[in-house]
């Protein structure tokens, strides 16, 4: 086995490469909100789980502890977020969105909206379906 066959092969290497590009992609899309695309998929996040903690967030959105502390620390900076300890557990904070997030959500969605339906015409809402259930099943196996 040769170095380049092990290169051409690695599932890992040829996700990264794809993933960076792809999230490339999007950050040039997004940039006229000031968002990054790490921080809209938090907005988003936290838009469909009001009141999650910072450890669920940082799950369901895979982005290791790090990311999500610095992160978390801009979007309340900037007034998009607020964090408040949780009634049940006041050792706990949970993350929901303010009025202004509310408003850069909807002022960014098209945005997003503009560089999905690109990726969509390009490859076919299918072709896109089915690659999103092949990525589904490569977590499942390395999990």
């Amino acid at each position: 086995m040769t170095f380049l066959n092990t290169a051409n092969r690695c599932a890992c290497a040829k996700l990264r490469r794809t993933m960076q590009a792809v999230a490339q992609y999007y950050d040039q899309h997004l940039q006229p909100s000031g968002l990054r695309t790490t921080q809209f998929t938090m907005l988003i996040t936290i838009s469909l789980n009001e009141g999650i903690s910072i450890s669920d967030l940082g799950d369901k959105i895979c982005k290791d502890q790090t990311t999500i502390t610095r992160n978390v620390e801009i979007l309340k900076r900037n007034g998009y977020i607020r964090i408040a300890k949780k009634e049940s557990d006041a050792r706990k904070k949970t993350i929901s969105l303010t009025e202004e997030g509310k408003k850069k959500l909807a002022e960014v969605m098209p945005l997003w909206e503009k560089a999905q339906t690109h990726i969509e015409e390009e490859l076919g809402v299918e072709r896109l379906g089915d690659f999103f259930k092949t990525l589904k099943v490569l977590e499942q196996i390395v999990k």
